[in-house]
């Protein structure tokens, strides 16, 4: 075992939430505004599945941009329409979106404000079906973030045997949030080992958003084995790559780490050049801690 050779504040908690990935769908690439406009002129009425498909979307939009509170919004005008229609698969995906908004809303760190967003805690409460091991993962996650380390691999393990065969996604979160939480046991080989694979999947996969993600976990994992150089090309790989997907607070994660490792390497230039990145994402997203804390950074270091 070893303990991470980092600053005690190169992870702070706005890193939301502080490393771990909630189990919920990517964001799409956004459209062109002419593909859109297309769309509404001869198209069919659409359908309860498709209306429901376009909430569900434009939650996790919400999300991706940090407005929490119109994302819980659409969630809870979701899984109420999914509900009344008898869809309990759509008010599952609901369910899991719902949990992804309550773990990165701050004070994400609150064990008792994550756990309003999840199941009642016994494996019985759980979904049935596709959704129970996304929910379970997010469980697990819950779990770390209240200080639970070792419960919450046990419970990754158990979210991962609970996965859909064909959830190709929620397994890259298993090995994303098992290297996180392996970090925080202190297990940093083991954390070393669960990230790697976590890339090569996304690499195969050829998932760009995957791949980003991926290689923010190798970025903290090589952080803490103090492989700064290697860090540093995957953050800047993962930030690019979140631009283009609207994913603000990933892109405020990595640009907010890559002036902490710049900082670190005495090169203040860079370093600021990063958190100014950072401030340009945080202000419109209109994420005042993050504003604060990059403010300070940018303008005493």
């Amino acid at each position: 075992m070893m303990t991470l050779p980092l600053p005690a504040d190169i992870l702070p908690e706005l890193l939301a939430p502080r490393g771990y990935v909630p189990a919920a769908e990517p964001p799409a690439l956004p459209r062109p505004a002419a593909a859109v406009d297309l769309e509404h002129p001869d198209a069919p009425a659409p359908g309860p599945a498709d209306r429901l498909a376009r909430l569900l979307a434009d939650a996790a939009a919400a999300r991706t941009r940090m407005a929490y509170a119109e994302a819980a919004a659409l969630c809870a005008a979701g899984a109420a329409a999914a509900r009344d229609g008898g869809a309990e698969d759509w008010a599952a995906r609901f369910a899991d979106e719902a949990q992804a908004i309550g773990l990165l809303s701050p004070p994400d760190t609150d064990p008792e404000t994550v756990d309003a967003a999840l199941p009642a805690g016994a494996p019985a409460a759980f979904a049935s079906g596709p959704a129970r091991g996304r929910q379970r993962l997010n469980a697990a996650i819950a779990r770390a973030l209240g200080g639970g380390t070792a419960a919450a691999l046990v419970e990754i393990d158990a979210a991962e045997r609970a996965l859909d065969a064909g959830d190709g996604f929620g397994r890259l979160l298993v090995l994303l949030n098992r290297a996180r939480a392996l970090l925080d046991h202190g297990d940093v080989r083991g954390a070393a080992a669960a990230s790697a694979d976590a890339l090569r999947m996304a690499r195969r996969e050829k998932e760009e958003y995957w791949t980003a993600l991926a290689g923010l976990g190798s970025a903290l994992t090589h952080l803490a084995r103090g492989r700064r150089n290697q860090a540093r090309a995957h953050l800047g790989e993962a930030a690019r790559a979140f631009a283009r997907y609207g994913d603000a607070l990933r892109q405020l994660q990595c640009h907010y780490l890559l002036g902490e490792v710049a900082y670190i390497g005495e090169d203040p230039i860079r370093a600021g050049a990063h958190y100014r990145d950072a401030l340009a994402v945080a202000r419109p997203a209109a994420a005042q801690a993050w504003i604060e804390l990059l403010t300070l950074r940018f303008e005493h270091r």
